[in-house]
């Protein structure tokens, strides 16, 4: 468990430091900004310049097809589409098994996710807005990619379409969201060619080193029944993003953001606030909270594509914590966290 020097576990339990530190994630903060070099056996996996090998079944209108229609197509996948998988999730050296059923009620999402190796961990999660969903599978994501996001993907990233291949026994057509900055990280996605379905997903840096991967193994189609979204474990947990995310009228504010990045979302937490900023596809939160001298800490930690950035504002003679959480580079936390300031 990441240990925090003198923290304590009430004030632990009111960071998003609680969410992003979980098990088996033993990196301790930095005491300084910059991150250490990396060196050969933690290196994360290198992203193959060559394009996947390509498949030879599919259809001639599939490869005329545009990568924007391909984004389109999973925008409406990921909302509207009922399936059930397992899915492997690989990040920091570990490999995760998930079991994800997902299903639409009312307009409605809901999704529920058993994690098959590891410390035993069930979920349920219902509403549209993923913003806030800090928990449940790597296929949370997912939500971001809605057909509101769309335009704004397409200004921020070149989206290139990078050949074909199989995923959990089935036709993929690979694209490549390439970001036009160094504020955001980029995204290879294998994306069904029925339904537009991601299958698989990898997040990679600037050098093109894989960062985090999720992948289907198996995927079936059919109907979701209502008790298969029901939770089964007695200690799983039930998060509804209606209630989760509300919107405050918030004394903060950031001086700077990454172009395309807008606010989301925003509420209240113990002692403080969160903020939420999204450009369509990636999202980071920002947390500022007066936790008192005790919590004088300053630096970093990492655990695959999400970084931590903690740094420190007075405001009004108060002391508070600024974190930012998010999958975007360090040196973005960074400016981020030091944008922060309060409403006069």
């Amino acid at each position: 468990m990441l240990k925090l020097h003198q923290m304590t576990t009430s004030k632990a339990n009111s960071l998003l430091l609680a969410l992003l530190f979980l098990p088996a994630f033993n990196p301790a903060l930095a005491q300084q900004a910059s991150p250490p070099p990396v060196s050969a056996q933690q290196a994360p996996e290198q992203l193959p310049n060559q394009a996947p090998e390509q498949v030879e079944s599919g259809s001639e209108e599939t490869a005329t097809r545009s990568p924007v229609y391909w984004l389109g197509k999973m925008a409406d996948a990921v909302t509207n589409l009922e399936y059930r998988g397992l899915v492997t999730y690989e990040h920091v050296g570990m490999l995760e098994t998930l079991e994800v059923i997902h299903g639409v009620r009312g307009g409605e999402q809901v999704e529920r996710v058993r994690y098959l190796s590891g410390t035993p961990r069930e979920l349920v999660s219902r509403g549209q807005d993923a913003h806030c969903r800090r928990e449940g599978s790597p296929l949370s994501r997912a939500g971001l990619w809605s057909q509101m996001g769309q335009q704004n993907v397409q200004s921020l990233y070149h989206v290139l379409q990078r050949g074909r291949e199989r995923v959990a026994d089935r036709d993929a057509v690979v694209l490549e969201l390439r970001p036009k900055d160094v504020h955001r990280l980029g995204m290879v996605v294998s994306v069904h060619e029925d339904t537009g379905l991601p299958l698989k997903s990898m997040l990679v840096n600037p050098n093109g080193q894989v960062l985090e991967r999720y992948q289907f193994v198996e995927l079936d189609l059919s109907p979701v029944k209502d008790e298969d979204l029901v939770a089964k474990s007695p200690d799983a947990r039930e998060s509804d993003a209606g209630s989760d995310c509300g919107s405050i009228v918030s004394r903060w504010q950031l001086r700077w953001v990454p172009p395309g990045f807008k606010p989301v979302a925003s509420r209240e937490i113990d002692q403080g606030e969160l903020l939420v900023y999204s450009d369509g596809l990636s999202v980071f939160t920002v947390f500022v909270q007066a936790l008192g001298p005790e919590m004088n800490f300053n630096g970093r930690a990492v655990r695959g594509a999400t970084v931590a950035y903690m740094d420190h504002v007075v405001f009004d003679k108060q002391r508070y914590t600024i974190t930012v959480v998010g999958e975007i580079p360090v040196q973005t936390a960074q400016l981020v966290a030091r944008s922060v300031t309060g409403k006069h």
